[in-house]
């Protein structure tokens, strides 16, 4: 059975543009090709990376602490790097996309 359980996409998405390595690219379709195997159906390439990605950021513990302790001008830099604006006063500070 896979390491990356079976997922549904819930979140909204945005296009980035990476470059990987042909290595990358390979175990990439391979992962593809087990999931498939191993769940019965297909997942699409960016969902399945964005799945491992999301499946890393968790099991980093050193990460978790780092975002618990999370400087409000971290946030507004995290923010700003993706074109995010926070409404302040809200719950949770609620995002909404940048008008600039």
């Amino acid at each position: 059975m896979p390491t990356l359980k079976q997922f549904t996409v819930i979140d909204p998405t945005d296009r980035i543009n990476l470059s990987l390595k042909l290595s990358t690219r390979t175990a990439i379709e391979q992962y593809r090709l087990f999931y498939a195997q191993a769940y019965g159906h297909p997942v699409e390439k960016g969902e399945l990376i964005e799945e491992i990605l999301r499946s890393f950021f968790d099991a980093d513990a050193d990460f978790a602490k780092f975002t618990k302790r999370i400087t409000p001008a971290d946030k507004a830099a995290v923010d700003k790097a993706l074109g995010l604006a926070r409404q302040p006063g809200s719950a949770g500070d609620t995002l909404h996309p940048d008008e600039a």
